[in-house]
């Protein structure tokens, strides 16, 4: 699978910090990369100086103050990307959890681990005469 690696610099953070960090990084990265027209959601980062976008969930539309009208408006027009990210979200938290569960401990209250994010996409190829499916990814 061809591939392009980008790789951030190492990051020193508090323990309370890293799961604040990791929702930047990779609700940014999620809606940059996203696919179709999205609601952006704008988040204010409690331990560090930073504002962010990540896709609006139904549950943020709601918290972010839209009007009832605009509400409607929105859901109409996004209703088959709104499907599709409804839970960008969750998933985004279990990958935290999961990526939190495997840091490594190197020293006392220091630990470490490594991030990999990839896109691609799934094709299905039929091979010996259609009788055999291979999922192919491509990037």
């Amino acid at each position: 699978m061809n591939c392009k690696e980008h790789i951030l610099p190492e990051l020193e953070l508090a323990t309370g910090q890293v799961r604040e960090a990791l929702q930047c990084i990779l609700h940014t990265i999620l809606f940059i990369r996203s696919p179709g027209s999205v609601v952006p959601y704008d988040v204010e980062c409690d331990g560090f100086d930073l504002t962010y976008t990540r896709i609006a969930s139904d549950s943020n539309a709601s918290q972010h103050h839209i009007s009832p009208s605009n509400s409607h408006n929105i859901n109409q027009s996004t209703s088959f990307t709104s499907r599709m990210h409804s839970n960008v979200e969750k998933k985004v938290d279990d990958a935290i959890e999961s990526f939190l569960r495997s840091l490594s401990q190197i020293g006392p209250e220091l630990m470490s681990g490594r991030l990999i994010l990839s896109f691609f996409e799934r094709r299905a190829s039929k091979q010996l005469f259609g009788l055999v499916s291979h999922e192919e990814r491509v990037m």
